[in-house]
C-alpha cells in the first residue's frame, strides 16, 4: 500500500494506477471491468498503421453499452505537463473506430484544482491517488475534492520558494509586468544563471509565465503570490528582536529608527503594517518593523532611541533576514526605505492584529507592485 506523506518513485505507481483504475469501476454497481491492458498498441482506425501505446487501455460496460477508456499516468501533474497529457490523449481517442465510445482519463499522484480545470475543460477525466476523482460519461457522473496533498512536493516544486529563488520571484512581479532575459534576471536578482533558469522552467511549467520574444512574463501574478503565501515561514526566515520605546505613534517610531539606523551605517527598509501604512492607509499601525542587514548594540538602541529590549509587546521590531534578498527592490515614502509590495504582503498576511486585513487592502489596491493589471 502506499504510505502518505511520501516521495513517489516513477516505479512505485504503476501498481497504484491499475488498482485505482479498478477501484473506480467497482465503486459504480451497473459498470461492469471487461479488460484492463497495459501499453496496448492503439492502431488507427483510419489508416490501418500504428498509431501509439497509451498506458492503458480499459473496456468497460455501462448497461447495455461498451466503453472505451484511454489511460495516460503521469509521476507530475503540474499545468503543463497536464495540457501535454490531454493532448495525448485527444490524440490517441481520434485513433479509435468513429462509433466507439470512448473517454481519455489521466492519472497522477496528485491533481491540483488549476489541472483540474484543464481535465475538466477539455472534456477529460481525471483520478489521483490523493482522492480527487471526475469521471463523466454514460450515465456515470463521479466527482471528488480532497483538501490538501498528502504526498511530498517534489523538490523542483519547492525550489520556486527557497530564499534564493524568490529573489527572482521579486523582480518578475515588480509591475508594470515586463518580459524579462535570463541575463537580466541574473544580474537585476544577483542570483547564478542556473538558478534563474530552473525557477524559468518552474513557471513555464506551472503555466504562471509565458516565454516571449523579450524574454519570461509572469501572467498569473496572484497565483503565484498565492503559492508563495502558502509557502512562506517568517519565522523560518528571519530572526526578530523586540523593544520598547517613548514614542506612540509608529510613525514617529520608525522616522527615529530611520536616522538612528543610517547614522550606524546598517542597512535597513521597513516592512509589515508601517510599510503598508505609508503605501496604503488602511489601520493604525500597532508596531514600526524595520529589516537590518545587522542588529545594533543594545546599549546603541539605550542611549540613541532610549531603547530597551523586551520579549514581546514592543512598539520596534528589528528583523535580521537569513537571505538579503528581502532588501530588493526597494521603495521610499516620506523618505524612509520599504522593502517591495510583494514582501510587505508576505510579511503581513500571517501577523496578527489587523494585519491581514492591511494587507488584503495593500493587495486589492491597483497600484500594489506597480500594477498587474
Amino acid at each position: 500500500m502506499l504510505k502518505l506523506d511520501q516521495k513517489l518513485k516513477e516505479r512505485d505507481l504503476e501498481p497504484h494506477f491499475r488498482a485505482l483504475l479498478r477501484g473506480l469501476v467497482a465503486k459504480v454497481p451497473f459498470l461492469e471491468l471487461v479488460s484492463l491492458r497495459s501499453d496496448p498498441v492503439l492502431v488507427s482506425a483510419k489508416t490501418g498503421k500504428r498509431a501509439g501505446r497509451p498506458d492503458w487501455l480499459l473496456e468497460v460496460t455501462a448497461g447495455a453499452r461498451r466503453w472505451v477508456l484511454v489511460v495516460e499516468g503521469k509521476r507530475q501533474a503540474q499545468p503543463r505537463e497536464v495540457r501535454e497529457g490531454v493532448l495525448q490523449l485527444k490524440n490517441y481517442l481520434a485513433q479509435l473506430p468513429p462509433r466507439t465510445a470512448r473517454l481519455g482519463v489521466l492519472l497522477a499522484p496528485f491533481i491540483s484544482e488549476e489541472s483540474a480545470r484543464i481535465c475538466e475543460d477539455a472534456g477529460v477525466g481525471y483520478a489521483d491517488l490523493a482522492g480527487n476523482v471526475r469521471l463523466v460519461f454514460d450515465q456515470i457522473f463521479i466527482e471528488t475534492r480532497v483538501a490538501g496533498n498528502p504526498f511530498h512536493e517534489t523538490r523542483s516544486v519547492k525550489s520556486v520558494f527557497n530564499p534564493k529563488t524568490v529573489r527572482v520571484l521579486r523582480v518578475l512581479l515588480q509591475g508594470p509586468l515586463r518580459a524579462w532575459k535570463v541575463k537580466e534576471l541574473e544580474k537585476k536578482a544577483a542570483v547564478s544563471l542556473g538558478l534563474v533558469s530552473g525557477v524559468r522552467q518552474q513557471l513555464l511549467a506551472h503555466e504562471w509565465a509565458v516565454e516571449e520574444d523579450g524574454g519570461i512574463r509572469i501572467t498569473k501574478p496572484e497565483r503565484v503570490l498565492d503559492a508563495w503565501t502558502k509557502a512562506d515561514d517568517w519565522e523560518r526566515r528571519t530572526t526578530c528582536h523586540e523593544y520598547s520605546v517613548l514614542a506612540v505613534d509608529a510613525v514617529e517610531v520608525a522616522t527615529q529608527v530611520h536616522h538612528f539606523l543610517k547614522k550606524q551605517r546598517i542597512s535597513h527598509a521597513f516592512t509589515q503594517w508601517i510599510a503598508a501604512h505609508l503605501r496604503h492607509p488602511h489601520t493604525t499601525p500597532p508596531v514600526a518593523t524595520v529589516y537590518v542587514d545587522h542588529f545594533p548594540d543594545d546599549a546603541d538602541l539605550k542611549k540613541g532611541l532610549l531603547a530597551r529590549r523586551v520579549e514581546s509587546g514592543g512598539r520596534l521590531r528589528l528583523v535580521k533576514p537569513n537571505d538579503e534578498g528581502v532588501l530588493n527592490p526597494l521603495q521610499t515614502l516620506n523618505g524612509l526605505p520599504l522593502v517591495g509590495d510583494v514582501q510587505i504582503y508576505l510579511d503581513l498576511i500571517n501577523a496578527g492584529q489587523r494585519g491581514d486585513e492591511a494587507a488584503a487592502e495593500l493587495r486589492h489596491w491597483p497600484d500594489f507592485s506597480g500594477g498587474w493589471s
